[in-house]
């Protein structure tokens, strides 16, 4: 299962000298991982742990980004969720890389926000 979406990083989301805030990328890193472990899940879920997250280059104010999530793996009541994260320039010649990817687990919960197993 697998979400998508892409984000043009603005200077709210960027410190002084236009590098894009580590906590902005990571949000934007959860937001589409849940969305992929939700269609996978059919069922609301919680973020319960953030692996490493590897920022592999710099992501500056003007860039593209392509958030790209896909659920790696399904326990009983978790999903693990690989996240990749692509820049470009948003207006230039500037090739597509991969910036930053992480792993995200996620928990499927019931109304209460108890765990309840992904495939019931």
């Amino acid at each position: 299962m697998e979400a998508r979406t892409l984000e043009l990083v603005f200077p709210s989301h960027a410190n002084p000298r236009g590098n894009a805030f580590g906590g902005f990328v990571v949000g934007l890193m959860d937001k589409v991982g849940s969305y992929a472990a939700v269609r996978r899940a059919k069922k609301p879920v919680v973020t319960v742990a953030i692996g490493q997250v590897e920022f592999r280059v710099p992501i500056r104010v003007g860039d593209l980004l392509e958030v790209v999530a896909r659920v790696e793996r399904v326990g009983r009541t978790s999903l693990t969720v690989r996240v990749e994260v692509y820049k470009e320039r948003f207006h230039g010649d500037e090739d597509r890389v991969l910036a930053t990817h992480g792993e995200l687990v996620y928990v499927a919960v019931d109304e209460e926000g108890r765990p309840v197993p992904v495939d019931s």
